[in-house]
């Protein structure tokens, strides 16, 4: 007896994916013509039965079997892997009690899209998570083979693709304004170059800057400090040059653009004899760092909270599987201080 067709021997044959079938076939979501007569062609040609399908018993999220999440093992994205553990385990917890797969896709941030597309195509992706990484090709590629994708941590695109972020500019300027109103009125900014995030290092500074001007508080060019992720040298260096000043001239807080950063920032001011927070104080958003670790530094941070963002990542992408498209475009998690230590009152202030 010929086993009736399902929609993934539709997809399979039609060179689509599940989700477009599932579109195609109950008639929602934005479908070329061409894709949509292909879609009904082969399901004919395969005599899947359309009228027996009652939309009212059968579940919408039943044709998306495994969702993808696109994660980097560069060596420069190791240090995150503490930091979006929460996530994954949300978004694996979540998913499953839906009956769907997780698979994790490592990618490198240079490696030729065609390749990742590669990667999503041979287990047959139904829907992608990109976390961080957000190359234009890449998610419009997605867009045309009707693969729902959401694009997590990284705002370049927010205004073209569903987009899970966080508030860098609200939490720059609330990290700020907490050094501001221990009293510190000398302050310093410490950031260097973050892979595939151009507009998270001007949204920070952006932060830093509104809180700053509002409290009538001058920077010094010289007190904006930018490095190399792994030249410490220059990071030392420019330090020192600061510090040097007379006294009552150098920093008493430094805002960092992330906690790992903040971590080399405290190495070296312990080389250069400065000691935090006694001297200088230290605040940075992320918590991207493992703080249960022994060697590192208990740093006062403005946290993710990346099991929270795990649950609005998994909830726009149960929206977009019922095709409503409209309904939720980009979300922004606002981060959360919590103190460890590395701020203080300048010693100047009573």
């Amino acid at each position: 007896m010929r086993m009736k067709p399902k929609l993934k021997d539709i997809a399979a044959k039609a060179r689509v994916s599940i989700t477009t079938v599932s579109m195609v076939l109950s008639g929602k979501g934005r479908i070329s013509e061409n894709v949509r007569k292909l879609v009904f062609d082969t399901a004919d040609e395969l005599g899947y039965r359309r009228k027996t399908i009652k939309m009212s018993t059968v579940n919408q999220f039943e044709t998306y079997g495994t969702i993808g999440i696109i994660v980097s093992i560069d060596e420069d994205w190791a240090f995150i892997w503490g930091f979006i553990r929460p996530i994954l385990e949300e978004l694996e917890r979540s998913l499953k009690k839906e009956g769907k797969n997780t698979i994790l896709i490592p990618i490198h941030h240079n490696s030729p899209v065609e390749e990742i597309i590669q990667k999503i195509s041979i287990p047959q992706i139904d829907a992608v998570i990109s976390l961080h990484y957000g190359n234009e090709l890449f998610l419009s590629t997605l867009e045309k083979m009707s693969i729902p994708s959401i694009l997590v941590m990284n705002n370049h695109f927010q205004d073209r693709f569903y987009s899970v972020l966080v508030d860098d500019i609200q939490c720059a300027y609330e990290g700020t304004m907490h050094l501001i109103n221990l009293g510190h009125k000398n302050l310093a900014y410490v950031e260097c170059e973050r892979q595939d995030l151009p507009v998270l290092l001007n949204d920070r500074f952006f932060g830093f800057r509104k809180a700053i001007e509002e409290s009538r508080i001058p920077v010094p060019n010289d007190q904006v400090v930018r490095f190399e992720l792994n030249d410490l040298i220059s990071l030392k260096k420019q330090l020192s040059a600061i510090f040097r000043k007379s006294p009552g001239k150098s920093p008493t807080g430094i805002f960092c653009l992330d906690d790992d950063i903040a971590m080399r920032v405290i190495k070296v001011l312990s080389e250069l004899n400065i000691s935090v927070p006694e001297d200088v104080s230290i605040i940075a958003p992320g918590d991207v760092l493992d703080y249960s670790q022994s060697h590192i530094p208990q740093i006062t941070t403005m946290r993710i909270n990346t099991s929270y963002m795990g649950k609005i990542i998994y909830q726009m992408l149960m929206n977009i599987m019922e095709h409503k498209p409209e309904d939720l475009h980009v979300l922004k998690v606002k981060h959360q201080l919590v103190k460890r230590g590395t701020c203080a009152p300048p010693r100047s202030v009573s």
